[in-house]
């Protein structure tokens, strides 16, 4: 989901594929109904849905920290931000068009015009925090570039401190404006976390250490739940599961955690082979518009029904439909972004050489 391609790794280019698959499986627990059943479900399907959801949690955060790894060191382009709102719009638009056409939604023109102004209508909420992040990376830049690794170091203590163990310890407390997660200082965070990883860690190639932590951490969360559900009655059982039940956001300790461990694994993970590279690279390049399609206002709380239907109350029926629903929608819609992209490339060489002018008149046969 980020635009920045300067310097590719091919390794960070799987871990945006594994986000991307991780941020459909969350959108697949989310809208298909799955959390709700498993309260009333066996305690092994309620422990498997909260260990997923919460495995699932780095999601977000980990884009938004590919993102600051490589814009630390790069220019502020304006051509970025206009490419990421044609393909927004684009799939705001045509989308949006289909569904009227198909009767699904009422026809408005207005309704339409407001697809060309994506990020300003918030209809992909990380996109717009997204842009903000863009807008104020070259002055979160100047004052990274402007410390020490001491300095830089401290203050992402601090800020994690105050951001995010400060409300995974007192829910009631809501932090420094964290926004749950979902805000601009939030991301701020997460750039400013990336960007130490870039500047001062070095890979030693072992990666099984970050990722050991990474799994271990949602197994405790989920083993904290089944505890709280099945002793729900013991004296202060309500206050803790309040408080775990706030582990289980973006700017959480835990989750905070996770992030960093899962993305300092991947930059240990040594890729082999220069077409594996290419190949991994390609894919990688479509996950905006796999977002782009899936979490579409028309369609994100839809194609759960279309493929998963009611969630099955059995393990192993839930981990096949699972895993059914979460490739088939990112080969889908990789599939389309591809089209998409093609036809995007076809129009601009069209558009060029219809401009490029030969001996006084253009290939259109303009004078």
């Amino acid at each position: 989901m980020t635009l920045t391609k300067k310097t590719r790794e091919a390794n960070l280019d799987v871990l945006r594929i594994v986000s991307m698959l991780l941020i459909i499986l969350l959108h697949s627990i989310d809208h298909s109904g799955v959390l709700e059943r498993s309260e009333v479900g066996s305690t092994g399907m309620y422990f498997y849905v909260r260990f997923t959801y919460a495995m699932c949690m780095v999601c977000v955060n980990i884009y938004v920290m590919l993102s600051g790894y490589f814009m630390v060191n790069a220019k502020f382009r304006l051509h970025k931000l206009i490419t990421l709102w044609m393909e927004a719009a684009f799939y705001s638009f045509v989308l949006k068009l289909l569904f009227m056409l198909a009767g699904k939604e009422t026809f408005s023109l207005f309704s339409l015009a407001s697809c060309f102004f994506p990020i300003l209508t918030g209809r992909y909420w990380f996109l717009t925090i997204y842009v903000g992040m863009y807008l104020i990376s070259p002055f979160l830049n100047i004052l990274i570039h402007a410390m020490t690794k001491k300095q830089h170091s401290l203050l992402n203590l601090c800020l994690f401190g105050i951001m995010s163990v400060w409300v995974s310890i007192h829910p009631v407390i809501a932090g420094m404006n964290s926004g749950g997660g979902w805000g601009l200082a939030w991301f701020a965070v997460l750039y400013l976390a990336a960007a130490w990883l870039r500047l001062y860690y070095t890979p030693d190639g072992k990666p099984l250490k970050f990722f050991a932590v990474y799994f271990a951490i949602p197994l405790l969360m989920a083993a904290a739940q089944v505890v709280l559900k099945v002793y729900g009655n013991i004296p202060g059982a309500g206050m803790m599961h309040t408080v775990v039940g706030h582990w289980f956001r973006y700017d959480s300790a835990p989750v905070y955690i996770m992030t960093v461990c899962l993305f300092a694994g991947f930059r240990n993970v040594r890729m082999q082979g220069e077409k594996l590279s290419k190949v991994i690279t390609f894919i990688a390049s479509l996950t905006f518009g796999v977002y782009l399609i899936h979490e579409h206002m028309g369609i994100s709380r839809r194609w759960t029904e279309w493929l998963v239907g009611t969630p099955s109350a059995h393990l192993g029926g839930y981990l096949i439909q699972m895993v059914e629903s979460v490739l088939a929608v990112f080969v889908v819609c990789a599939g389309i972004d591809l089209l998409r992209a093609y036809l995007f490339r076809l129009a601009e060489r069209k558009i060029t050489a219809c401009w490029k002018r030969t001996d006084g008149e253009n290939s259109c046969g303009r004078k």
